[in-house]
């Protein structure tokens, strides 16, 4: 195979081209192979072997989470085995494994009691605009299990009335159109509803900003992640495991320990590809009920028996 003179972002290019996946796909692989190209041209390496993707693996180990680079992994990967196929350059990722993916369920889950006083607390602060406007992504999230992407891609639009149901309909994460929704109860509508009455305003999305330096643009997810640490703080919980997406995870645990929902059921509210995402929770809800630590304690401070 030619190896003398290799233009690897014109074969980027290329390779792209030749992807038929959806465009927030493409622009995620382009991302990722330009990073790994300048790192190469920082190096002044000009014909990548084995031991740079390795040597490269190491380097964003530093800098970024395990499912990261896995995805990086796996994305230079796909490209080699390209390359290879058009006999342009010969694959050097074989043998190269990819990173050993830690547990995403780190964030804790809420107790009910949790969730009531977070809720007693945004509504509480009502009397203002953004109060109205935290009150109402607290209870939705906390309530529909919504991502905070979700929530910052949600519109006015997007609030609709289906035989007496009052839905929500949703970009997910990872698609493209909005073909989900979720329920929302009364409360909650009603809570939109006196929000949107408040703004009286023709603005697309459902949640803005309202800052005088940063007025009337969508609220984006760093905005709501701040605002409900913000508000757990208040409630004297401050802990970096319980974050906005732990009220995902409260929804699907309170339902499974509280609301005797099945998985299935379960996985439908949080729109879960794979079961076993959900059965995640279960396993969650089952180790807090299991008091085998409990029990051996007391075993052990029983006298008398053998």
């Amino acid at each position: 195979m030619r190896k003398e003179f290799i233009n690897f972002d014109s074969l980027v290019t290329k390779y792209l081209s030749s992807l038929d996946l959806k465009s927030s796909s493409i622009k995620s692989y382009e991302k990722i192979l330009r990073d790994f190209i300048k790192y190469l041209k920082v190096r002044f390496i000009l014909l990548p072997e084995k031991r740079d993707i390795l040597d490269y693996k190491e380097y964003v180990s530093k800098t970024v989470r395990s499912a990261s680079i896995q995805k990086r992994i796996v994305v230079i990967r796909g490209f080699f085995k390209y390359l290879d196929s058009e006999e342009i350059y010969k694959d050097i990722t074989k043998g190269v494994k990819g990173a050993k993916i830690e547990p995403t369920f780190k964030r804790r889950a809420f107790s009910l009691e949790e969730l009531r006083r977070l809720a007693k607390l945004s509504a509480s602060k009502t009397d203002s605009l953004t109060g109205l406007r935290n009150h109402a992504i607290i209870l939705l999230m906390m309530t529909t299990g919504l991502r905070t992407i979700e929530v910052e891609r949600a519109n006015v639009s997007d609030i609709s009335s289906i035989k007496g149901n009052n839905l929500l309909y949703i970009q997910g994460k990872g698609m493209d159109d909005k073909d989900n929704y979720v329920k929302l109860s009364d409360e909650v509508y009603k809570c939109l509803l006196k929000y949107l009455e408040k703004r009286n305003d023709e603005f697309e999305p459902l949640f803005l900003t309202h800052a005088r330096n940063i007025k009337n643009t969508r609220l984006k997810t760093r905005s709501i992640r701040g605002i409900v640490k913000e508000y757990l703080r208040q409630i004297d919980i401050d802990d970096k495991r319980y974050t906005a997406h732990s009220l995902r995870h409260s929804v699907a645990t309170n339902l499974i320990r509280h609301g005797n929902l099945s998985i299935e059921e379960a996985r439908q509210i949080l729109r879960h590809k794979d079961i076993k995402t959900t059965e995640i929770y279960s396993h969650a809800v089952k180790r807090l009920e299991n008091d085998g630590e409990l029990i051996m304690s007391d075993l052990l401070l029983k006298e008398g028996d053998e």
